[in-house]
């Protein structure tokens, strides 16, 4: 994105076993944050869960908020970009967005990871670097992936895709707030529909002309 793109990171070199220690350990996070709260759960708490130690933990992250991070970011991978692959050479983002809307409810406990996160960031820096890091590492791909297939893919060269990339992130991020509050779409076909509507609206040209207000009805003569 345009602020502070984060620096590529090099994986860390892993055995299988090590690897599947590290899985294990973001799923079972992923669960307890979501379940009990990132900020009423630590590490101790997942390493009881996990009969594991402590040490363990720290030795595949440095800290909650890493843990935290990587739990989101293997959710996105797998709940999206795993679904959505745009460099497809047959790839319709206007389907996938479609699709991915009706599958909304999929996504809940990712949405409930980073508002969580999100909350937690307000007055812990390290959460906030942690997850702003992620999140702009998964939207630069994405944007990239989008300015690559833009032609292809039919979108108006008048579109400024960052910002529209923002926006529909933003509805499904703004999707878990309102889901914390108990309020959800009507229906996952109708909560589609409008994604789509968006979606095809890429592919048009901008409105430059003003509104027309509706003329007034003249009163008819006494």
């Amino acid at each position: 994105m345009s602020n502070a793109l984060v620096p590529e990171h090099r994986p860390r070199r892993e055995t299988p076993k090590a690897r599947a220690t590290r899985e294990s350990l973001i799923e079972l996070a992923a669960r307890m944050f979501a379940e009990h709260g990132y900020s009423d759960t630590s590490i101790r708490d997942i390493s009881e869960a996990g009969s594991v130690t402590s040490g363990a933990i720290y030795g595949h992250f440095r800290n909650k908020a890493e843990l935290l991070a990587a739990a989101i970011s293997s959710r996105t991978a797998l709940e999206l970009e795993a679904r959505s692959p745009l460099d497809a050479d047959d790839a319709d983002y206007i389907e996938i967005l479609t699709r991915l809307a009706r599958e909304y409810s999929d996504r809940r406990q990712l949405r409930t990871l980073i508002v969580q996160g999100a909350a937690a960031a307000q007055t812990d820096e390290e959460t906030r670097t942690q997850l702003r890091e992620e999140q702009l590492s998964h939207l630069r791909v994405w944007l990239k992936q989008y300015e690559e297939h833009r032609d292809r893919l039919g979108i108006h060269s008048s579109v400024d895709m960052e910002t529209a990339l923002l926006y529909t992130w933003a509805v499904e991020l703004g999707l878990g707030v309102l889901e914390c509050l108990g309020i959800e779409p009507r229906s996952a076909r109708s909560w589609s529909e409008v994604q789509n509507r968006m979606a095809r609206g890429l592919q048009l040209p901008p409105d430059d002309q003003k509104r027309r207000r509706p003329a007034k009805a003249k009163r008819p003569p006494d």
